[in-house]
């Protein structure tokens, strides 16, 4: 199963979507989103729980 999100910012909405759908008997296979913000540190969460994760925007403040 793919996790389709608009952004990351933390991860917290998509680790929750994961957890519910894995709690579902899904195997969620991989991540997506629209916009990253990796300075808040969401998608490195993520990868490091094992999900592989695609983005189109990785926007980073100044």
């Amino acid at each position: 199963m793919l996790l389709i999100d608009d952004l990351i910012a933390t991860g917290g909405t998509m680790m929750a979507g994961k957890k519910l759908l894995e709690k579902l008997g899904a195997h969620v296979m991989e991540g997506a989103a629209i916009v990253d913000l990796p300075e808040l540190g969401g998608s490195d969460k993520l990868r490091a729980a094992g999900l592989p994760l695609f983005t189109l925007i990785d926007f980073a403040g100044r």
